[in-house]
């Protein structure tokens, strides 16, 4: 028989692995759709939650969409069923499915959003690149650490060729195209990781003596800027360096909930495509 949870129960236990606190100020993380007392048994994690997901879910009878980005962002004024964000309430909520998000939060733990791709990077040492400002000690769950928490990841792999870099990039993300800075460096040790757009690290990325900013969604004038500072920057993409999200929520599932029915989306399509 499959399991039955509460959205609390398993929100509640999410938030100890990333706790709401951390969440940017501009962000809305967190329960979106739904109510806490709701029963849940079976999740399906996306990336975004987009129309295909819904009909996903309805078609797998899922209770409960857990997504990174969250599909309501702003505040709303007015819902129009006619519109995307309309039409994908409408069915949600004639079906019963309710919303989460895991975006900020997610990308400010040490094993969240860039785990995956620094695990294939091989880092060694791992602290954030922009550690998180004082948490509240009533804020901040026991299982996570100051020390575990902030923006981007930086740590040591073993010494590589820039351009050896980029193509073990290229296998570990399957992104057909990789954009950087031009001052490739002869060998890397030291590196900085930050999936979804990163630029904003570039200035502590060089305090803390790295041979390379990794991130998405750069600028033409961030890459300018990067070389003339001595920083290597390469920027594989927004999905592309956050992709791993979803096997990251349901791997916390597969530990936490071993017997209970979490799926990670099948029919979701890219936002961004290459030719």
């Amino acid at each position: 028989m499959t399991n039955v949870l509460t959205i609390g129960k398993i929100t509640s236990a999410l938030e100890m692995w990333a706790p709401l606190s951390l969440q940017e100020h501009y962000d809305n993380s967190g329960l979106i759709l739904g109510s806490p007392s709701q029963e849940v048994r079976k999740v399906l994690i996306c990336f975004d939650l987009k129309p295909e997901v819904i009909e996903e879910a309805i078609a797998v009878k899922a209770d409960l969409i857990i997504s990174h980005h969250p599909a309501i962002f702003k505040g709303l004024k007015r819902i129009d069923p006619l519109s995307l964000l309309g039409k994908m309430l409408k069915q949600s909520l004639e079906n019963n499915i309710s919303w989460y998000a895991m975006h900020t939060n997610l990308d400010n733990v040490i094993d969240g959003v860039n785990k995956v791709l620094a695990d294939r990077l091989g880092l060694k040492d791992r602290h954030p690149v922009l550690p998180a400002e004082t948490i509240r000690l009533e804020d901040r769950p026991g299982a996570v650490t100051v020390e575990e928490t902030g923006a981007g990841v930086v740590g040591n792999v073993d010494a590589i060729q820039g351009v050896d870099l980029l193509s073990l990039l290229k296998e570990a993300t399957g992104v057909p195209v990789v954009r950087h800075s031009g001052n490739c460096p002869s060998v890397v040790r030291r590196v900085a990781l930050c999936g979804g757009a990163g630029a904003f690290l570039m200035d502590n990325a060089l305090q803390l003596g790295v041979d390379v900013l990794i991130t998405g969604d750069v600028r033409y004038h961030d890459f300018f800027d990067a070389a003339a500072k001595g920083l290597w920057v390469v920027d594989i993409g927004h999905f592309e360096s956050e992709q791993f999200a979803k096997q990251t929520i349901l791997r916390f599932f597969t530990k936490n909930f071993p017997t209970f029915a979490a799926l990670v989306s099948e029919k979701e399509t890219p936002t961004v495509y290459y030719f």
